[in-house]
């Protein structure tokens, strides 16, 4: 009788050979700073600039492309302030919010009441604040308390809710009257606070540009506290509001990084798994991982997708180590099976991009009527979606925005 295949066993059996508790690879960071501070690697510069500037009261944007790592930069920010003011012995509180829904200043002003509230463990009306607010239910993902230095993580999402008395704050009203009046009693009892809000670069430029000019009282009156903000690329007429509006110090648009950096990254993830700490690839070979770097184009999130799905093939047919024979059978499948997983609509707009050495403004006339598509301008919805997906990456330079296809797509031979 033939032995049964153990799919999960072959997989198992090859982690255990490589030391590896499990595949640490992930197309998003772990949402704990703390496990994420272990893994992330770079960024000396972006740090070293905001870091202070946040401690001073003074506002912050991130900009840069979809996987670029803004998440994971405002994540590890965050927690290396809380570690310095710790040794300051001041008192801070960093409340990090993440997908805050609405597109209007009034769903801004509600997210943050709601995180202030939710913090104020100590005042009655700001509990009642934080089980009664209605419109948005919210998810405390991890607290922590180092020495003074209060750390909150928060997401939102919408609910419908009926208010069960008058006095009730519900989804229509105004919520700026009492956030204000939550962050002065949280600014008596905290020397700074510092609010990082993230997944704005998800949101219309022109959606955050009404915001934050519905916001300037909140930016602008208190040099006790910041905003860390991420953002995507505007056009030039936003960008000469944003620079008259005032609101940031420090405006840092993250490039692409290097090579060395991203290996340094697999590194991270590696003895993020490992039973026992080491300073290279294994098992991947420095060859295989010269190529997935190349390959990850500069983008942490392509990176550990890359190595998270070869990683996987890897385990599963059984490799000792992942070199270069190994990688470029398995690069073929991860590609094969990437490629079919895509709509023909997006396959042909990725082979015109592949042709073209990417989509850009000086697209030619006949690719857009391939396109079905009467300018670049009226294209753009579908390639910014399609970089959210990961399927373009976005790169920016004098000459502009080009969208290029991800290494993954496997062109037509």
């Amino acid at each position: 009788m033939a032995t049964k295949k153990s799919r999960l066993g072959n997989h198992q059996s090859s982690l255990q050979k490589w030391q590896l508790k499990e595949n640490p690879f992930r197309p998003t960071p772990p949402e704990d700073p703390e496990v994420l501070a272990k893994i992330f690697y770079g960024r000396d510069q972006e740090l070293d600039n905001a870091i202070p500037a946040l401690y001073e009261g003074r506002n912050v944007l991130i900009r840069g492309a979809w996987g670029i790592g803004k998440t994971s930069l405002i994540l590890n920010l965050i927690y290396q302030l809380q570690q310095e003011v710790v040794e300051l012995d001041e008192k801070m509180l960093v409340l990090y919010l993440s997908s805050i829904p609405g597109e209007k200043p009034v769903d801004f002003y509600r997210a943050l009441l709601m995180a202030i509230a939710d913090s104020l463990k100590e005042d009655p009306e700001a509990q009642d604040i934080a089980r009664t607010l209605l419109g948005y239910s919210i998810q405390r993902t991890k607290t922590s308390t180092e020495g003074k230095v209060s750390l909150g993580i928060f997401s939102f999402s919408l609910k419908d809710e009926t208010p069960s008395n008058l006095i009730t704050p519900i989804a229509n009203s105004d919520p700026y009257p009492l956030l204000i009046r939550q962050l002065e009693k949280a600014e008596q009892y905290y020397n700074r606070i510092v609010f990082a809000i993230d997944d704005f670069d998800k949101k219309d430029p022109i959606v955050v540009q009404t915001i934050l000019e519905g916001s300037l009282d909140l930016f602008r009156n208190s040099k006790n506290r910041a905003f860390i903000i991420t953002g995507r690329g505007f056009t030039d007429l936003q960008e000469a509001t944003l620079k008259a509006l005032g609101i940031f110090s420090e405006d840092i648009n993250l490039p692409i990084m290097h090579p060395d950096d991203l290996r340094h990254i697999v590194i991270n993830y590696l003895n993020s798994a490992r039973l026992s700490h080491r300073d290279d690839c294994y098992p991947f070979t420095e060859e295989a991982i010269a190529l997935i770097t190349d390959y990850a184009q500069g983008f942490p999130r392509q990176l550990n997708t890359i190595c998270e799905k070869v990683l996987r093939q890897a385990a599963s047919k059984g490799y000792d180590e992942i070199n270069l024979e190994a990688f470029t059978d398995i690069w073929q499948i991860v590609q094969q099976d990437y490629t079919h997983s895509l709509t023909p609509q997006l396959l042909n707009l990725l082979y015109i991009a592949h042709q073209a050495g990417g989509i850009s403004e000086d697209i030619k006339d006949e690719d857009l009527a391939k396109l079905d598509a009467p300018t670049f301008v009226s294209l753009l919805p579908t390639l910014k979606s399609m970089e959210d997906r990961g399927v373009l990456i976005r790169r920016e330079d004098e000459g502009g925005m080009r969208f290029l296809p991800s290494k993954l797509f496997q062109p037509p031979t």
